[in-house]
């Protein structure tokens, strides 16, 4: 008897070691997120979002595929179409908004890999800067000529540093390891799976870069971007791939869909984290967001009451972010501008 008790503690201990290493981050603070509606957009499917003084731009997949918004004077304008020729790209297209203070909407066309920008004083021209090949999955300009990259290398490295003419200056990082196994699976699937969504603070000189369930935390203030500061896991996740004609990744048993979107400012990350899994009858606001400090450490989470599919910094508040919420009255979808205040 006492031999099948051990060897039943036994299987215990081994079964619990199996899968995820270690639980995501626990936050000891939680609180009900205040929305205020600022105004009413008709959006096809926004993509990212980014702020620069009054100015809120909106990615949509289907054309035009800028959404310009001043908050100020409840103004909406729309450009950029879909195509090949000169001035167009291809969705999906990612837009950054002054984040290294240089005065510059980014557009980065995950499709066709080019990237370029407009002045934000007048948004009337498009600069094109240069075009990546398909294994860059996304990219930050984050310090004057300087772009991070991420994306499925075959070096092996997580992130590349980018200058002016999109040469290679420096290759740095890992893929995340939080997965029993998972260093053992091939760099693309993991590239694959770990997608990241970037944002940056250029006062404090950090950006972060996060996945669907891991936080980076990246500190450039020599200059360069060279090393992860700080890497936390948010929720544990599981999944395999398939390689038959084309690699596929999945997401396996509980798995959440995780980070929707992320953003910062110069006291606070925030992420938006979507808590539903993949194939589960949707259960309603199940998203949250997760606020850090710029050391890593967990502050509080936001529980919310509308449904919040993006969000973006507020330069107007000290705690407050902007959020763009999906509202349905019977068949009829539009999205709504909303201010998110915290304690």
């Amino acid at each position: 008897m006492k031999i099948i008790q051990l060897l039943s503690v036994l299987l215990i201990i081994f079964l619990q070691s199996c899968g995820n290493k270690t639980s995501g981050v626990a936050f000891h603070v939680s609180e009900k997120g205040v929305c205020e509606l600022i105004d009413t957009l008709f959006i096809s499917m926004p993509l990212n979002m980014g702020i620069y003084q009054n100015n809120l731009f909106i990615g949509d997949f289907k054309e035009p595929m800028i959404v310009h918004y001043n908050l100020q004077e409840r103004e909406t304008k729309r450009f950029l179409s879909a195509g090949r020729g000169p001035g167009e790209t291809l969705p999906p297209v990612a837009l950054y908004a002054n984040t290294c203070e240089d005065n510059r909407l980014y557009r980065y066309s995950k499709q066709m890999c080019d990237l370029g920008y407009y002045l934000l004083d007048s948004l009337s021209s498009y600069v094109p800067l240069f075009q990546l090949s398909r294994e860059n999955q996304n990219i930050l300009p984050y310090e004057k000529d300087q772009y991070l990259v991420a994306g499925s290398f075959l070096d092996g490295y997580r992130y590349r540093v980018l200058n002016k003419d999109g040469i290679v200056l420096h290759s740095f990082g890992d893929y995340p390891n939080f997965l029993d196994g998972e260093k053992r699976f091939p760099y693309n699937a993991r590239a694959m799976y770990h997608q990241v969504r970037f944002a940056n603070n250029y006062s404090k000189k950090k950006l972060i870069a996060s996945s669907s369930h891991v936080l980076d935390i990246i500190d450039y203030s020599l200059g360069i971007a060279k090393e992860t500061i700080n890497r936390i896991l948010l929720d544990t996740y599981d999944y395999d791939y398939i390689l038959e004609n084309f690699l596929r990744v999945r997401k396996k048993g509980n798995t959440a869909r995780g980070v929707c979107d992320v953003s910062c400012d110069d006291k606070y990350i925030y992420i938006l984290f979507d808590h539903a899994v993949e194939g589960v009858k949707k259960v309603e606001h199940r998203k949250e967001i997760l606020i850090f400090d710029w050391d890593g450490q967990p502050i509080k989470k936001l529980t919310l009451n509308v449904d919040i599919d993006l969000i973006t910094n507020d330069p107007f508040g000290t705690h407050s972010i902007i959020g763009l919420a999906l509202h349905s009255i019977g068949d009829d979808e539009y999205y709504q501008i909303v201010r998110i205040f915290f304690e």
